[in-house]
């Protein structure tokens, strides 16, 4: 499996604290399944402005430990998780925000947890006329998103593509953020679940509980088919995502799903 969304660099953001934690994170991870991860570390305007380097320079430290590690067979690539702002497209034009993979095509966008920003639209509207398709992380940690789920579908019928957490179906992060992360897969939105992962404890790379919960075949995309497009540089059908029909899951996954949260 591929996880796009993690924070396993050491050292560097409110992630992983050292290279020790990074290691058992990756060791978990490995453990999952998970033989693929992207590192992506929070890039903030003018808050938080991590350098390309920075991030290049201890991924590739990062990989060095692993390879060191005998039986842990797992590669980081470089990301960032970018807070959406008015300058976003204008740094994207600078050179200074990795994409996914540092591939130049997909961008992984974080939202405020509290609220939606008015430029928004605008922001993501640009992205994609620089040829960027925005990767929306984890909305269902939104509040107004959580609350009203046809302001995620606003977003995504402009282009916007979307990554829910595998931790929210655990409830690492509330009830809300749970039923939204359900009803945002269950309603045929969602292209990518990642672990944003943080830590080797409550917030680390996990996943598997999400086999309970919905069909194998839909993790599957989420977490191989539609990530290896991104690893190379592929389009993502966004008109049926993969399980949709007519904007929902067919029938049998749909039970299956509803049976999971039973």
């Amino acid at each position: 499996m591929i996880d796009i969304h993690s924070h396993i660099l050491p050292g560097i953001d409110d992630g992983s604290p050292d290279m020790e934690t990074s290691i058992r994170m990756a060791e978990i991870a490995a453990s999952e399944g998970i033989e693929i991860m992207v590192a992506t570390p929070h890039f903030i305007s003018k808050d938080k402005e991590i350098e390309r380097e920075r991030v290049l320079k201890k991924t590739e430290e990062l990989n060095e430990y692993i390879k060191s590690r005998v039986g842990l067979d797992i590669a980081v690539y470089p990301g960032e998780e970018v807070f959406i702002s008015p300058d976003v497209p204008d740094l994207f034009s600078q050179g200074k925000l990795i994409t996914l993979f540092d591939g130049g095509k997909y961008l992984l966008v974080e939202l405020p947890m509290m609220s939606i920003p008015p430029y928004t639209k605008d922001v993501l509207h640009a992205l994609m006329l620089k040829g960027v398709k925005p990767i929306i992380a984890h909305p269902e940690r939104n509040r107004e998103i959580a609350r009203d789920m046809a302001k995620l579908r606003e977003l995504v019928s402009l282009g916007a593509l979307v990554q829910v957490n595998s931790l929210s179906f655990y409830g690492v992060f509330g009830r809300e953020a749970k039923h939204a992360a359900q009803r945002i897969v269950g309603e045929g939105m969602a292209q990518f679940m990642a672990t944003d992962c943080h830590t080797a404890r409550a917030r680390s790379p996990r996943y598997l509980k999400t086999e309970q919960i919905l069909p194998r075949s839909l993790i599957n995309l989420l977490m191989r088919e539609n990530p290896e497009k991104v690893m190379t540089g592929r389009d993502i059908d966004v008109s049926g995502g993969g399980y949709r029909k007519n904007g929902k899951m067919n029938f049998f996954q749909k039970v299956a799903f509803f049976l999971g949260q039973l």
